[in-house]
């Protein structure tokens, strides 16, 4: 997998029948991988660059010289998690004849929707400092920025006075959206490519934006329709592997509340954004009946993680109240 695929693309020219039954249920269950362009490093972390201050720039008079102008750089080193699992099946499983589905397919696919949902809450969720074995979220990365100085990029919904959902007034709807334009606004180039939010906050969000007419609809590889607002797709980060657990809550207390929830902004691009890190592609591998054990073991490994140049490739709208009713 060169640097310019996404598994997307991957998935298309992937020929081997069992990785790439892996990447589809992959892509099935997160959305964010359709649009991650991966960068193959062979190395456990990679050196990004940013750039700081620019130079100075100037006039000069006839027959003399420019004033010498200095730019800062920022380097910064971005690290790889490893990711994957062992799919483990009985023997006298695998061998029954009553089944109804081939036992170690059943398993590799419900092994692969846990690592789908495990890399869709890690990308918002995810804390090296608690945990070092996972890659750095959102969550933390927004916090990096706004602590280096660039505040615009996390937007309180209402300044911390909100205390009604989005649908509840006129007044409350064109507030929320005018603070949506603003965090949407600071990502280089002003169109994110991906919203990320609950389930709830979809409801609401595709409410309202279907009342104002400004809700637009697409399809993705797979023939689903997804909601879009502008060139922005709206997507519903999902829940944990335990199919409950909300990876964006709404009962987050930044804004001053208690049942409030953020929406992420995102924009791609290796080199110049955020992109995909992987020491080397994903692996899938048949490693047939154990030695000294009655399992038969599939290993799915992936040395993944993110980098990020651009401190505009993200931002945050936080102390929004999520309400799909008025």
């Amino acid at each position: 997998m060169a640097g310019e695929f996404t598994l997307v693309e991957l998935s298309k020219i992937e020929t081997d029948p069992g990785r790439k039954s892996v990447i589809d249920t992959l892509l099935m269950e997160a959305s964010l991988l359709e649009i991650v362009p991966w960068e193959t490093i062979g190395a456990l972390s990679t050196n990004v660059v940013r750039m700081g201050t620019l130079p100075s720039v100037g006039f000069r008079k006839v027959n003399e010289g420019f004033t010498v102008g200095t730019a800062a750089l920022e380097q910064k080193v971005e690290n790889i998690s490893i990711m994957g699992g062992f799919f483990d099946v009985d023997k006298v499983i695998v061998r029954a004849r009553n089944t109804s589905i081939n036992p170690r397919a059943l398993n590799q696919v419900m092994m692969t929707k846990a690592m789908a949902y495990k890399y869709n809450d890690k990308f918002i969720n995810g804390n090296p400092e608690t945990d070092p074995e996972e890659f750095k979220g959102l969550e933390q990365r927004i916090d990096d920025v706004v602590a280096e100085g660039y505040t615009g990029q996390e937007i309180d919904v209402a300044g911390g006075s909100v205390t009604e959902g989005i649908l509840n007034s006129s007044a409350i709807s064109l507030n929320f959206l005018n603070k949506l334009d603003q965090a949407m606004y600071q990502i280089k180039g002003h169109n994110p490519p991906f919203a990320l939010m609950n389930g709830t906050m979809l409801l609401a969000v595709r409410a309202l934006l279907r009342k104002e007419d400004l809700l637009d609809k697409t399809k993705d590889q797979f023939d689903r329709l997804v909601d879009m607002y502008g060139q922005t797709r709206l997507v519903d980060i999902g829940c944990k592997a335990d199919q409950t657990t909300e990876i964006l809550p709404l009962t987050e207390t930044k804004g001053g509340g208690t049942t409030e929830t953020s929406i992420y902004f995102v924009k791609f691009g290796i080199g110049e954004f955020m992109w995909g890190i992987q020491e080397y592609p994903l692996e899938v591998e048949d490693k047939g009946l154990l030695e000294g054990s009655p399992i038969y073991r599939t290993e799915v490994d992936w040395p993944v993680g993110h980098a990020m140049v651009d401190p505009y490739s993200i931002s945050r709208l936080y102390g929004i109240i999520a309400s799909n009713a008025a």
